[in-house]
């Protein structure tokens, strides 16, 4: 029995591929040339809805998603729609979902059976190709460029590695909209508000300069209702690009709504006192530090909590501390 190779230093993100035998170089070695590679492609038009439709395309060498698209419209389908441009992870266009996951077509290897479809959570225009207004309208909303309050210092402008760090990290976006496909929040439609991660990483590129007008960037991120991101990861998983979305741009502004739009932050605010005196989460004290009294107009929800044991009526009204409050207090601090 084979073992997987050992996982290069720095490259956790890579450890599934590794275990599953499904690095670009394990896929590569799959098939022989000439093999017949099987492409399920959802085919949708407006006026009768969706459908797979199945393709043979024979296998070359180091062959893409992109390039078995290229060989179904020169020999069996010239109808089919899609998008790219450069074809060299630059322009971001190509982004499709394969076998259930984001990728770029330009850049996934293929596999012996594919099942490609487009992007989710965005309209679909026709087969794999989306509308990317919606994305485009939601980064103009936020006005996202640069307004200084202080004059030009001079060139170079003096500006440290801890002020640009995380911004830096969003300029490594091409918006490719893998991650805002991936997002389960975006898929609950009208429940959120939530900008979605790639409008957020366009925003992040300016909102967390420390040159950009500190009144500017508060009301971009009141329009964004950043705190409804749950911090999955899903968005990190598929960028093509590694940006780490959550930890280096999504968290840094939830940080900075916290402080500039403190109304935004009421949930994060209550959860971090009660954390800070109580050294522990006590959900039935953060339920009314968020709601208040309005709580108990849902009854149902509050009785089906205790009944789970979610809630602890008296240990929340006692202020019930554990042995970390101390630790807690000063570390939260």
């Amino acid at each position: 029995m084979s073992l997987a190779p050992p996982l290069p230093p720095g490259d956790a993100r890579r450890l599934g591929q590794v275990e599953r035998f499904d690095t670009l170089k394990a896929r590569n070695a799959r098939l022989a040339v000439g093999e017949p590679v099987t492409v399920k492609v959802r085919r949708f038009a407006r006026d009768s809805g969706a459908d797979l439709q199945q393709f043979e395309v024979p296998y070359q060498r180091a062959m893409r998603v992109l390039d078995a698209l290229n060989w179904i419209a020169e020999n069996a389908a010239p109808d089919l729609a899609f998008r790219w441009f450069c074809g060299s992870k630059m322009c971001g266009t190509c982004a499709v979902r394969m076998n259930g996951r984001e990728v770029l077509a330009c850049w996934e290897a293929v596999e012996p059976v594919m099942t490609l479809e487009p992007l989710r959570n965005l309209p679909v225009i026709r087969d794999l190709l989306v509308d990317r207004a919606p994305f485009e309208r939601k980064v103009a909303s936020f006005a996202p460029w640069i307004e200084r309050t202080e004059p030009y210092a001079g060139f170079p402008e003096p500006l440290s590695h801890k002020d640009m760090k995380n911004a830096s990290k969003a300029l490594d976006c091409i918006g490719c909209m893998a991650c805002y496909s991936a997002c389960p929040v975006i898929g609950l439609g009208d429940l959120t508000r939530f900008a979605g991660p790639a409008p957020l990483v366009q925003l992040g590129q300016t909102a967390l300069d420390p040159r950009n007008d500190p009144a500017k960037v508060a009301r971009a991120l009141a329009e964004t209702d950043i705190f409804s991101c749950v911090s999955c990861y899903k968005c990190e998983e598929v960028c093509p690009a590694g940006i780490p979305i959550v930890t280096r741009v999504i968290e840094p502004l939830k940080a900075r709504a916290a402080v500039l739009v403190p109304a935004m932050a009421k949930h994060a605010q209550v959860l971090r006192r009660i954390v800070a005196a109580r050294g522990r989460v006590d959900p039935g004290a953060l339920v009314l530090g968020v709601q208040g009294l309005g709580a108990l107009r849902n009854l149902p929800r509050l009785l089906r909590m205790l009944v789970r044991g979610k809630i602890n009526p008296v240990r929340t009204l006692l202020g019930f501390k554990t042995a970390a409050a101390a630790a807690a207090k000063r570390l939260l601090r």
